[in-house]
Order: structure tokens, then C-alpha cells, then sequence
């Protein structure tokens, strides 16, 4: 009979410390799923007036427990006037999205289309080199949550003004993600 006993406060004892340690990732935040806000801005280029950035994706790169691989959050057709976005204050709302608790190492913007209004009153499609501009740099997303995540695209690194024939200029664009502020629980 003794042992049985044993036996049944082995298992008690063993239920009571799954309860706890479950119970503590619940209210720690490390278990179901966080918001995620994603914002973006930039400081201004010299020889434009506006430099229209037509977003597809963000994606960012879990590791751990919240997965491992390129999660995607689709932001298809969010253009923003990257020139009028100068400082986090200017932030604007790229995009939305759900992600699982924990730790997230990479971050993934992907660019469709580059609209260049230079000053002179031209209008350039810029050529994309590379669509996507990564990040490497760690944030955590906590269940119950909101997370913002503010990346700054580096306009002076990202777009390349040439001159072309007859006077005229070309633009190429090759995205580059200078920081990203990370703000929230």
C-alpha cells in the first residue's frame, strides 16, 4: 500500500509542477500569440520631392518556440511617399499581423515598385535591385500583446540617382533597412 501512495504523490506532485510551469508561460506572456504593429519612415533625399514605395511583404524570421523560417505578412499594394516620412514621429502604418509569443531574429520588407517625383519635375521609375531589404536584429512578441516594430529604410543608401542620356536621370533602388525600433511590452 505504501508504495502505491508514493507512487500517487509522484504523480500529484509531477501534475502540480506542469500546472505551474504552464501557468507561468501564460502569464509571462510566452505562450499564444502577440500583434505587431509594423511602421515605417525615412529622413528625405536632397533632389526629390516625393519617392512613392509600393510595400508586398514583411516578413520576419522566428526562431525557437515561435517557429524557425520566413513568416510572411502580407502587405500587398501599401504605398507610402517615403520622402514624407522623415523621423519615427512621421511613422506611418505599413502593415498588421498576428504572430506566435517568442523570439524573432530577422526582419523582411519586400518592394514592388519605386516612384521618383525629383524636384526638377521629372518622374523616374526606379529600377529595384533586389526586392528585398533585410534586417538582422531581435525582438520578442508577447501573447496578449502589441508589439511596433519601426524600420527606418535608409532613402540615401537605398536609392541611386544617375545621370542618363541627353540630361535626363535614372533611379535604381536597392532597399536597405538602416534600423529598426523596437517598442512594447
Amino acid at each position: 500500500m505504501e508504495r502505491k501512495q508514493r507512487l500517487r504523490l509522484a504523480l500529484a506532485g509531477g501534475m502540480v509542477v506542469v500546472m505551474v510551469v504552464v501557468g507561468g508561460l501564460f502569464l509571462s506572456g510566452t505562450w499564444g500569440s502577440g500583434t505587431v504593429n509594423f511602421m515605417v519612415h525615412d529622413a528625405p533625399c536632397s533632389q526629390c520631392s516625393h519617392v512613392w514605395i509600393t510595400f508586398t511583404s514583411v516578413s520576419v524570421h522566428g526562431s525557437g518556440s515561435s517557429g524557425s523560417g520566413w513568416i510572411v505578412v502580407n502587405i500587398s499594394g501599401a504605398t507610402f511617399d517615403l520622402q514624407a516620412l522623415n523621423g519615427s514621429s512621421a511613422a506611418k502604418l505599413l502593415g498588421v499581423g498576428t504572430l506566435a509569443a517568442g523570439q524573432y531574429q530577422q526582419i523582411r520588407i519586400t518592394i514592388s515598385k519605386v516612384v521618383v517625383d525629383l524636384t526638377s519635375g521629372s518622374t523616374l521609375n526606379a529600377a529595384i535591385q533586389g526586392p528585398n531589404g533585410d534586417f538582422n536584429g531581435g525582438f520578442t512578441v508577447k501573447g496578449g500583446a502589441t508589439t511596433t516594430l519601426s524600420i527606418d529604410v535608409d532613402l540615401a543608401a537605398s536609392l541611386h540617382l544617375t545621370p542618363g542620356p541627353g540630361g535626363s536621370m535614372n533611379a535604381t533602388f536597392t532597399p536597405d533597412i538602416a534600423t529598426v525600433g523596437v517598442s512594447g511590452p
